[in-house]
């Protein structure tokens, strides 16, 4: 395990390396580009990291981790996209990437010191507390909120890799024989249960990617009626099965009977066994989906974390889900491009997704733009 004060050594290091490349004109003015980019960014949250080498406490260790991983994948994005430029320039990027990502693998999250012993991480994104936790999603948290006449929504907030917190959303659709659908389930709440209790029987949960079925188990242990759905090869991951969730049947592109005749299912596949089951409501006019689109307000990230989520377009008002996803959806991208032309045809109204603010208005014009990557 590398400790943090020799990852900080690392760090500056490997920010001196990137400046110098991006300075060595035997390279491509396009590669020098990306290169100088990524060395001027690793710096500045280097500095603003709370650990042995930090200069101001702005992010913890495990945020700088996070932009780490995120920018060792950019650069592996980079080599892999970038087609026009030479093999050896595409190659060092990969290798640059891939190193970085080797690092973070390696490396601790526990810092022994740092100029602000952690105080102002836990504050931003290290605490569950509700002032926290305000800050990064859409209180109120974990309570019905309605959209439209049987459609609500669920905002809360969820741990994700390396100790980031982000807001996540569960979708609710009262179904015609009056019994409840959860989409995505979030973190079980007991006052939730019985708010979702009186206005119908919570009959089915829905795990519609490879991601969102982590808050299933506890559902399952309240809502014993319940039956479980899930996205196509879900029951296969090692994860899943180590997991003891239950998962009682597969979804496909025809709808369950057991649904009513309200909703339609479109399935979006990428490489990886990856697949996202988007869901459409009819009668309102709501199409649901997961992580196909992200739409972050930089306002809710912390500031160090601002600038590669917007160079990743998972801002508002891009709306794209990140460069990594998009990456494995386009292993499929004349079957993705399919499935998104389908979903623009069903001119949805509202578009809810797990992530960031949802298109509340102007459904099938946002949902364009935040496709255009996948669409051309």
């Amino acid at each position: 395990m590398i400790p943090t004060r020799l990852h900080g050594a690392i760090d500056y290091t490997v920010a001196a390396a990137l400046g110098g490349l991006a300075a060595n004109r035997a390279l491509p003015p396009a590669v020098r580009a990306v290169l100088g980019g990524a060395g001027a960014f690793h710096a500045s949250y280097s500095a603003a990291t709370d650990y042995e080498a930090g200069l101001t406490p702005a992010i913890s260790m495990r945020q700088h981790l996070a932009l780490d991983a995120a920018g060792g994948a950019a650069l592996v994005l980079a080599g892999l996209t970038m087609r026009r430029q030479p093999d050896d320039a595409r190659a060092l990027l990969i290798g640059l990437g891939l190193a970085e990502l080797a690092v973070v693998a390696l490396s601790s999250a526990q810092p022994r010191s740092g100029p602000g012993q952690g105080t102002m991480a836990t504050r931003l994104l290290g605490s569950t507390g509700e002032d926290a936790a305000a800050t990064i999603g859409y209180p109120p948290l974990d309570r019905l909120k309605p959209v439209a006449e049987d459609v609500f929504v669920v905002d809360s907030i969820m741990s994700a890799a390396l100790g980031v917190t982000l807001p996540v959303r569960m979708t609710v659709f009262r179904l015609p024989d009056g019994d409840l659908l959860l989409h995505s389930p979030t973190r079980f709440d007991f006052r939730l249960w019985e708010e979702l209790e009186r206005i119908g029987p919570i009959r089915h949960l829905v795990a519609p990617n490879i991601v969102h079925w982590t808050f299933l188990e506890e559902w399952q242990r309240h809502c014993r009626d319940a039956m479980t759905w899930a996205a196509p090869g879900l029951r296969d991951r090692g994860q899943v099965r180590r997991s003891g969730v239950r998962l009682d049947r597969d979804l496909g592109e025809s709808v369950p009977a057991e649904w009513g005749n309200v909703l339609r299912l479109i399935e979006v596949r990428g490489g990886g066994g990856f697949r996202e089951m988007a869901l459409f409501h009819h009668p309102s006019a709501t199409l649901v989906l997961t992580d196909m689109a992200m739409n972050f307000e930089p306002s809710k990230l912390p500031w160090a974390m601002r600038g590669v989520a917007r160079l990743f377009g998972v801002t508002a008002p891009d709306g794209m889900p990140p460069p990594y996803l998009r990456a494995v959806v386009r292993w499929h991208q004349r079957e993705a491009a399919d499935a998104a032309a389908r979903l623009l045809a069903l001119q949805p109204e509202r578009v809810i997704f797990a992530h960031g603010r949802w298109f509340e208005r102007d459904g099938a014009a946002q949902l364009r733009r935040s496709l255009r990557w996948l669409l051309g």
